[in-house]
């Protein structure tokens, strides 16, 4: 496994990708030059069969979708799995140790999430046919570039890899070939169908980016969440080039 973390970052927001520097001094990273959805050619992803027509998603979620997309293409050509991540990422520095132990352990994954939204429920695969665990805890984003800082790169605690249902995020994430390939099958092309609530299955959860649809597939796949968690997102709306793009 090739164990650079690739960070998807925008070429006009440097400051990002420096603040991901210094906040994570310790890792094997290599920037990944991110899609820029303002420049994006819509209707050429639609030729291509990224798109449906009609596709609900900001330019910068549309330009964060085709980023991902790229890297997962880039994972299948290289026949090896990859860890990708996003440039608000606050990762542990042993992430490399522990995801190499851990991935090593779990036969036949697809997609392994170190990390989640910690303001959207998560849904775990539940024993009982029908239904799902749900997650919720306190938002650990809003004091990670606070107090709970260097608490967090402390902490050695291993995660289990729990069987995934539903997570809002892709801040960090494992992915295998196999995974890649299952994804670009399904959620090719992007079309914004709605996702399932994790605290109610009868109600619909708005796709507008690419981390709900994959979340529509999650209970499909060989698809796994790491608790704790490896990885914590800033997630600052103010900062997102998704929301502002």
């Amino acid at each position: 496994m090739d164990n650079l973390i690739r960070v998807i970052s925008l070429d006009r927001t440097p400051e990002r990708f420096a603040l991901f520097q210094k906040l994570n001094p310790d890792l094997a990273i290599e920037r990944f030059a991110a899609c820029d959805g303002r420049l994006l050619d819509r209707r050429l992803c639609v030729e291509k069969g990224l798109f449906a027509s009609g596709l609900p998603y900001s330019a910068g979620a549309c330009g964060s979708a085709v980023s991902h997309i790229a890297l997962w293409n880039d994972c299948i050509s290289r026949d090896m799995p990859m860890h990708i991540a996003e440039d608000d990422a606050v990762i542990r520095p042993d992430f490399h140790a522990v995801a190499a132990r851990l991935l090593a352990a779990q036969q036949g994954w697809d997609i392994v999430l170190w990390s989640h939204n910690d303001n959207w429920p998560v849904g775990l695969v539940s024993p009982v046919a029908g239904t799902v665990s749900v997650l919720e805890g306190a938002p650990l984003s809003a004091a990670i570039l606070g107090d709970a800082y260097p608490v967090f790169r402390a902490f050695r605690g291993m995660p289990a890899l729990v069987p995934l249902a539903s997570a809002a995020g892709l801040g960090l994430y494992s992915i295998s070939p196999r995974g890649a390939r299952k994804l670009l099958q399904r959620c090719l092309p992007l079309a914004g169908e709605p996702a399932r609530d994790a605290r109610d299955l009868t109600k619909s959860w708005r796709n507008t980016a690419l981390d709900v649809e994959l979340s529509r597939h999650y209970a499909g796949l060989d698809a796994y969440l790491a608790l704790p968690i490896m990885a914590v997102m800033i997630n600052d709306e103010d900062m997102s080039t998704i929301l502002n793009p």
